[in-house]
């Protein structure tokens, strides 16, 4: 399918695989590690695409994901998981939309809804040990904000054996660790 464009031009999977090259090259999307705000690096998903013109949906997803991102940041939390919603209708596997989802309903003390997003995170992440250690550590607080203790801690250790420089787990224990016993 073609898209016209300005100048009468149209546009197919072409301009997306352009457009994703542009985003990679502008470093929207850069190389593994973390980026200048101290989150992790959001990197193409490799090895899932079976059709080249799902290469530039899966840039356009990350490329809202990252907008989305923003929009948390700013606290405009429902703006951002309505953004986190079209980039998975756009690419289903993007990972990092669905962690982003669950970050914004927890965030907004949904907890529930926050859960199944974070699942669908941990199967797309799987392999990449810092990410699904956020998605451990994630699942931890809003387990804590349930009130779920010990499904809490045993979040917050899975997170820890993946990644031993997970602050957000390393507190999250912590608090688990530190409550008073409970009264009977």
């Amino acid at each position: 399918m073609t898209m016209p464009i300005s100048g009468g031009l149209r546009a197919g999977p072409r301009k997306w695989m352009i457009a994703t090259t542009v985003v990679i090259l502008t470093g929207c999307v850069g190389p593994p590690g973390n980026s200048t705000s101290g989150e992790p690096t959001m990197t193409p998903i490799t090895g899932r695409i079976t059709d080249p013109a799902q290469t530039g949906q899966q840039g356009a997803s990350l490329q809202l994901t990252e907008e989305g991102r923003q929009f948390i940041a700013s606290g405009h939390l429902d703006e951002a998981a309505s953004i986190f919603q079209k980039a998975i209708s756009l690419y289903p596997s993007n990972p990092y939309a669905y962690y982003y989802l669950g970050q914004a309903r927890y965030l907004e003390k949904n907890y529930d809804q926050a859960l199944t997003p974070l699942r669908q995170a941990e199967l797309y992440l799987a392999g990449d040990s810092v990410w699904t250690a956020r998605v451990f550590a994630l699942r931890g607080q809003v387990y804590e904000g349930q009130s779920k203790h010990d499904e809490a801690r045993q979040q917050y250790e899975k997170a820890l054996s993946l990644d031993y420089r997970n602050l957000d787990a390393r507190d999250g224990l912590d608090r688990i660790e530190n409550l008073p016993p409970p009264t009977e």
